[in-house]
């Protein structure tokens, strides 16, 4: 049988920055599996949104890092993650106001570069917007978005092969193996890989592999639509990205002339029950709607053209924040999932976060505790200042 000091299952973002970290922090032997691809799970459909705007201190501490990450990676990490430093928009109805202003202070009193615009800072920044609805609108400087799949996670992975990490992708994982209350192997493909340290971070699959572990997961999986319309004949993108809470959908420019645009909450959820099988394409009627709802951002950009629609999956959890850190079953046994959407913006944090964890006990920068799994068995949910996903 194989040995190892760690095994990551998962090839996203959270997955890759994990076992990078692991070896920086001295681990010798960490091999990270992946089924298919690296990033071809929910880190390569994600609209790679970057932000900072949370209601909660540990997830502005986690973001605020990553933005420090994505904004100096090839100095921390090396080479380019295709970060489009634009700025970043939030669009908040009226009646949201007092949540957005305690949201405003938490943010800037952990540091976040964030403040709230007048409709006319707004329409200096970008002047086709229509914004009546509207009654708060935050911007934040350094934020902006990626391109997930072809730059960020493939220079953690490159990073991590160089420095002596094992890449196993197109190989499944088949099973655990727990004796005596700890995890001390992991079936990949037509072997076993005996390991301490086994890092569930699956996305929506580590559902079926924490079972295998006797571990249940509060985790739906839900079936996330998004859209990419042809507006350079319209005019272009929108200059950089927006949360639109008024209008419950969220945009951003995509390669050139393109903007890419997604529904945000509220909105109603499919369940889907097998990650491998669910419609990988966009429904026409939710593009239609998202369509409305962006035009009267935009009317100038009507009659703009959908020219690519896909699907992709969250792995939401009840209170739509991550699961992160060991369980009290398994010994050896960590949980990086759950991240209900939010895991791009945060995942070079949530490796170095975790990487510390495992490696020396605790975390410096976030008492990783808060996202235990135990928290919903308790009745401790993590609370939302705007309810469901707006984390």
């Amino acid at each position: 049988m194989k040995t190892a000091d760690a095994i990551v299952i998962g090839a996203g973002i959270n997955r890759s920055t994990t076992a990078y970290n692991l070896l920086r922090r001295g681990m010798k032997d960490v091999v990270l599996v992946e089924k298919s691809l690296i990033a071809s799970g929910g880190t390569g459909d994600s609209a790679a949104i970057v932000r900072q705007h949370y209601s909660h201190e540990a997830l502005v501490k986690l973001v605020k890092r990553s933005v420090e990450v994505f904004t100096n990676f090839d100095d921390i990490i090396g080479g380019d993650p295709d970060y489009h430093r634009t700025g970043w928009a939030f669009l908040v109805p009226k009646h949201a106001a007092e949540a957005f202003d305690r949201n405003i202070s938490l943010q800037q009193s952990l540091g976040v570069n964030t403040r709230c615009l007048t409709a006319d800072e707004l329409h200096r920044i970008e002047p086709r917007i229509q914004i009546p609805d509207v009654g708060r609108i935050a911007w934040e400087e350094d934020s902006g978005y990626c391109e997930p799949k072809n730059s960020v996670v493939h220079a953690y992975v490159r990073r991590f092969v160089d420095m002596g990490g094992t890449l196993m992708d197109n190989t499944a994982v088949n099973g655990l193996t727990v004796q005596n209350g700890r995890v001390t192997s992991v079936q990949v493909g037509f072997e076993s890989i005996s390991a301490p340290i086994v890092v569930i971070a699956a996305g929506p699959w580590s559902v079926k592999i924490a079972a295998w572990a006797g571990v249940e997961l509060p985790i739906q999986i839900t079936r996330e639509q998004e859209f990419i319309l042809e507006t350079g004949p319209c005019g272009g993108p929108p200059v950089m990205p927006f949360s639109d809470f008024s209008q419950a959908i969220y945009y951003r420019p995509h390669t050139g002339t393109r903007t890419l645009l997604g529904r945000g909450f509220p909105k109603d959820y499919e369940s889907v029950a097998d990650p491998d099988c669910y419609a990988r394409h966009a429904d026409r009627v939710f593009i239609d709607e998202v369509v409305q709802r962006f035009e009267k951002r935009f009317p100038m950009l009507t009659g703009a053209l959908a020219v690519h629609g896909f699907s992709g999956l969250y792995d939401v959890t009840p209170d739509w924040n991550p699961i992160l850190g060991r369980t009290d079953e398994v010994e050896g046994l960590i949980l990086c999932c759950g991240f209900s959407g939010h895991g791009f913006k945060i995942g070079p944090a949530v490796g170095e976060c975790l990487a510390e964890y495992i490696t020396e006990g605790a975390s410096s920068l976030i008492d990783i505790s808060v996202f235990d799994i135990k928290r919903f068995a308790q009745g401790n949910p993590l609370t939302n200042a705007y309810g469901g996903n707006r984390a």
